[in-house]
């Protein structure tokens, strides 16, 4: 075997030795960051998969990717890659070539995200089970914290789904803010006031799955030109959550958000709400990459406080 950027450990190579993967051929960097780099490996009889190597020092990282795409996986929704094999330093993942959108690319992708956002969960006697989200759903979060981006993130079963955005999503990114000194004293203390009037300024909706981190770059196009997520920030959360996120970078195209009404209408006036939903992942992204974010996070905190 042709050998890997960085140690994969035994149980991985084991795995690779045993799946056709003993000569690698070809290991090309396709993707990542600071901590985390995406390889394409080639084998020597021409198969392919994605490997994700990590220098993180967060040792179960790939255990909690993993499961949040098994978690998206077992909606039978919408694609995302095939988890293979995953360890402490590596994570083994089915790879999706990309190719050319299909004609119906975005309705397609919109008609897939609201059958995704139409799961929810409950707990009964067999344990944990999918149902369509609105039928006894009642709980938001997951049975444990994962990852968006590079940071932590926090969960945990609740109820309420205003608490739930509050206390594991605004409150503790602020905090977290606060502490790495991003963010002063009197911006915590509006947010801390935004939390207060959530009910006021959100819809009441049921828990649904989503997949948490949706920005452009983790929709990518498969050899059929259909839809496929990649890197989940996977729990049970708002779905206008999951569709604000669309719409920090730029958004997509208007056929989407058209097409997505359609399957399941919004409730209106969304797009108002979507810097609040976004003020998570702003407040994220200034705790990962630093005050080039600062700017924005005070302004949309200033449009609520």
């Amino acid at each position: 075997m042709n050998e890997l950027p960085i140690a994969v450990g035994q149980s991985t190579e084991s795995w690779l030795h045993a799946n056709g993967f003993k000569h690698i051929v070809e290991s090309r960097l396709i993707g990542g960051n600071a901590r985390n780099h995406c390889y394409l490996l080639t084998s020597s009889n021409n198969n392919k998969l994605v490997a994700k190597l990590s220098a993180s020092a967060n040792e179960d990282v790939f255990e909690k990717e993993a499961y949040g795409l098994n978690l998206l996986a077992s909606a039978n929704a919408i694609r995302v890659p095939q988890v293979l094999h995953v360890s402490e330093q590596c994570l083994l993942m089915e790879y999706i070539q990309e190719s050319q959108q299909s004609h119906n690319y975005w309705a397609d992708l919109a008609v897939q995200l609201a059958k995704l956002h139409r799961v929810g969960q409950h707990f009964s006697s067999a344990g944990l089970e999918t149902i369509p989200s609105g039928g006894s759903n009642t709980q938001f979060g997951l049975d444990h914290n994962n990852y968006c981006g590079d940071n932590v993130q926090i969960n945990g079963w609740h109820d309420d789904g205003y608490e739930f955005f509050a206390d594991q999503r605004l409150l503790f990114q602020a905090r977290m803010a606060f502490d790495n000194g991003y963010l002063e004293s009197p911006w915590v203390i509006h947010i801390e006031s935004i939390c207060e009037r959530l009910t006021e300024l959100i819809p009441n909706q049921p828990p649904s799955l989503i997949h948490g981190d949706l920005w452009p770059g983790n929709i990518l196009v498969d050899d059929s030109g259909q839809p496929a997520l990649i890197d989940p920030a996977a729990h049970y959360g708002w779905r206008e959550a999951d569709i604000a996120m669309t719409l920090l970078f730029g958004g997509l195209p208007h056929d989407f958000y058209q097409a997505y009404d359609e399957a399941w209408p919004m409730e209106q006036r969304w797009r108002s709400r979507v810097p609040l939903y976004n003020l998570y992942h702003l407040l994220n992204h200034l705790n990962i990459f630093g005050v080039s974010y600062l700017e924005q996070v005070q302004a949309t905190i200033g449009r609520y406080a």
